[in-house]
């Protein structure tokens, strides 16, 4: 009997643990085991550590800092750290310091001085002894730059305190700066000559002390010093010092190579020059340098073997006419007319068209230039470029002494500081509208990624619980009506559920296919755009040709109705550009907004609901029939739901209190951006009044360097033809003197032949 019970408690048990097993194996039960598995990677994977870094966001937005500093991406190193300094809740933080001085050093490295000198201002309050040194060198070099003599009195004493209690070569070299622009050359060698050997400005310590040494007209202690720099190891160079060993090297042999030339030691100096390799910036200056050492000496044949050479590696005549000018004087000095003629003539098919170009804007604006730029500034500043004065070519040949021009930099620099604010404020709109958007997770990358593998994973549970409900009916009520019409009802909505986009691949693809579309939108609207700038140009030269016929030759009835048509036609333009314009910025905000939440994404989540609602009241429908769940599927489909939901609110607060902070960023920096647009709204007024007429000056030098170009040249041809006439005159004189010799010679003979008669 005992044994009899003992085997039918055995046959229970193995058909329990057979049900088991089923249960266990059952394709909703591996589903949702997937689905709690994937719920458990986002957690970890992308909640965790992102709560991690809000909590030590300071530290890691400083390391970021720092390592866009070091690799030399100063910008963005800017960007970053301005972002940690001007968030006051910053301030009692350890790692604000460190913040303010790398801040201070990108910003010096941008050139960006006035903030930059803020910000060395305030880490000298706080800042480790190695950078309060740095930060005294970079104020001491600011102030030289911004010519501000109290500031550089203040910070040269402060050098001198700090060198006293500790020897520094970044000092040193700033102190010697200091007084070479001060014209205190023996101040400035001294201090110059102080650099350690070991330090990374030691190479420019070196070379700049050679050129005081120049200025102190100790030229042996100068050539000492530009060989020492020649010869001087690699530095070690830091993010923060000097990265242009090369440069300074080959700055050094060309100064050593010019001392020995103004000392009469030729040989050396053609030596020094021949040390300079094709590649240096510095080998063109240095062979036609060269070339004058080979005519001082009377070798012209060297001397054009030399130009040659150097045609080979600057064969544009528009960027070098004084190398095709000296080669013509030098082939007329060997007698190669042909070849100086040839030389002369390429400068001139180069140049007489520029000056023509040149000529005719002169006589198109009747002595008005300075009017004439005055308006092409004062009316569209923010497009006003260095070249835009000049006709192309003009512009390509004056090319570096637009750039040097200080005032007509200054209206540039303007005009890009114009650009600049003007994108900065389109910058701040888009920003705004991402932050704004309903898509805004996207703008973190992990939580995007984190949201798009939790939609992913609600995916896959919507899908197990209809396996439950499928499992749980089983073919119980496959005769029952009732039950087929709410099943039906189920499978249909399924099958449109899974035309929806269900996977983080899926989902992504939709948006890629979006954006793409957005794109191809936005380039036929760029060819709108290209087609509206040619009418805005076409019309802009009708209407100037219409008020110049009107000007010089008086308005007839015709002329003005033409003028009244382009007058008409040029509001229409500025109506389609509008158009243009309100178009472009709704495709832009339109991709912006695409993604996660957005209006498609709105549709899967109602499709989902829907789909979520029929089967939980087929559900409901089966329970009230008796129906029981294998094991605890219900509860764990409410709790995974519920982890699902949670993780995604939980990311959607962090990407809202990550905004938050960008928010008050980007307030700031429309306060700043307005505050600037103002300024520049005053200085526009004075560049009315003085761009005009910096331009113009600059004009007329250009076009003065061009018609000197134009007559040396003309000049040059004059002079062959002069010299050809010169060496002909020459040939007869001689030819005759020869005759007269001869007539003589024969004349004596004949007198000797008769006087023997």
């Amino acid at each position: 009997m005992a044994r009899r019970r003992l085997r039918a408690f055995g046959a229970c048990a193995l058909l329990l643990a057979q049900a088991a097993q089923a249960a266990e194996s059952s394709p909703a039960r591996s589903e949702l085991d997937r689905v709690n598995s994937q719920v458990g990677e986002l957690e970890q994977t992308f909640l965790a550590p992102e709560v991690l870094a809000r909590n030590e966001r300071l530290t890691a937005r400083l390391n970021e800092g720092q390592l866009l500093y070091l690799t030399r991406d100063f910008e963005r190193a800017a960007m970053v750290l301005l972002d940690v300094v001007d968030d006051r809740e910053n301030k009692t933080h350890p790692a604000y310091a460190e913040s303010v001085y790398y801040l201070a050093e990108s910003l010096f490295e941008l050139g960006n001085d006035r903030p930059a000198r803020d910000y060395f201002v305030e880490a000298l309050n706080f800042a480790r002894p190695e950078q309060r040194r740095i930060a005294v060198a970079r104020l001491l070099e600011i102030a030289i730059r911004t010519q501000d003599p109290v500031a550089a009195q203040t910070y040269l004493a402060k050098a001198g305190e700090l060198v006293g209690e500790v020897p520094d070569g970044a000092l040193f070299f700033a102190i010697g700066r200091y007084h070479y622009r001060m014209s205190r050359f023996a101040e400035a060698l001294e201090a110059f000559d102080k650099v350690g050997a070991d330090h990374p400005l030691k190479l420019r310590a070196t070379y700049f002390a050679g050129v005081a040494s120049v200025r102190l007209n100790r030229l042996d202690v100068a050539a000492e010093r530009f060989g020492q720099a020649i010869d001087l190891p690699e530095p070690a160079v830091s993010a923060a010092e000097d990265t242009g060993a090369a440069e300074i090297r080959d700055l050094g042999r060309l100064a050593l190579a010019r001392l020995l030339y103004e000392q009469g030691r030729l040989e050396e100096a053609v030596t020094a020059y021949g040390g300079l390799e094709e590649r240096s910036g510095q080998y063109n200056k240095a062979v036609y340098e060269s070339v004058w050492i080979s005519v001082k000496q009377k070798d012209y044949e060297g001397a054009v073997q030399k130009l040659e050479l150097l045609l080979i590696s600057q064969p544009d005549v528009l960027r070098a006419p004084d190398v095709r000018l000296l080669q013509g004087k030098l082939q007329m000095m060997l007698g190669r007319y042909n070849e100086s003629s040839l030389a002369y003539q390429e400068v001139l098919y180069e140049f007489n068209p520029i000056q023509a170009d040149m000529n005719r804007v002169l006589e198109a604006e009747r002595g008005d230039l300075e009017g004439h730029f005055n308006r092409v500034i004062g009316s569209n500043l923010a497009q006003f470029d260095l070249s835009t004065f000049l006709p192309p070519r003009a512009a390509e040949f004056a090319g570096p002494d637009i750039q040097a021009d200080r005032a007509l930099t200054l209206v540039g620099t303007l005009a890009q500081e114009k650009r600049d604010v003007d994108e900065a404020r389109r910058t701040v709109e888009r920003i705004d509208a991402a932050l704004q958007g309903p898509n805004r997770v996207e703008i973190f990358p992990r939580l995007h990624e984190g949201t798009l593998r939790a939609l992913e994973a609600r995916a896959r549970l919507v899908e197990a619980r209809a396996r439950i409900n499928t499992q749980a009916a089983g073919e119980k009520f496959n005769a029952d009506a009732e039950y087929q019409a709410i099943r039906a009802e189920r499978v249909a909505m399924g099958e449109k559920y899974a035309r929806t986009p269900r996977t983080a691949s899926a989902l992504q693809e939709r948006d890629t296919q979006i954006d793409g579309e957005l794109r191809a939108l936005e380039s036929e609207s760029y060819k709108l755009s290209v087609d509206i700038r040619g009418l805005e140009a076409q019309l802009a030269a009708l209407d100037k040709y219409v008020k110049d016929t009107a000007a010089s030759k008086g308005e007839s009835g015709g002329e003005r109705a033409v003028y009244d048509q382009v007058a008409r036609e040029l509001v229409e333009t500025k109506t389609l550009r509008s158009k243009y314009d309100a178009l472009a910025q709704t495709l832009d905000l339109e991709r912006i907004r695409t993604g996660v939440n957005d209006a498609a994404s709105t549709e899967d989540e109602r499709v989902r609901k829907q789909y979520v609602a029929v089967i939980e009241r087929e559900a409901a429908w089966l329970e009230a029939r008796g129906v029981t769940f294998d094991g605890d599927h219900k509860q764990r489909v409410v709790d995974l739901d519920g982890r699902l939901t949670s993780f995604l609110e939980k990311t959607n607060k962090l990407a809202d209190d990550r905004i938050l902070d960008i928010r008050r960023q980007v307030d700031r920096e429309r306060a700043n951006v307005g505050r600037y647009d103002t300024q520049l709204a005053a200085y526009q007024g004075e560049t009315e009044s003085l761009g005009g007429k910096i331009a113009a000056r600059s004009f007329l030098n250009v076009k003065a360097r061009i018609d000197a170009v134009v007559l040396e040249a003309d000049v040059g041809l004059v002079d062959i033809a002069w010299k050809q006439k010169q060496d002909q005159s020459k040939a007869i004189a001689d030819a005759r003197a020869r005759e007269r010799a001869e007539i003589e010679a024969l004349n004596a003979l004949l007198k000797e032949a008769g006087s023997v008669e």
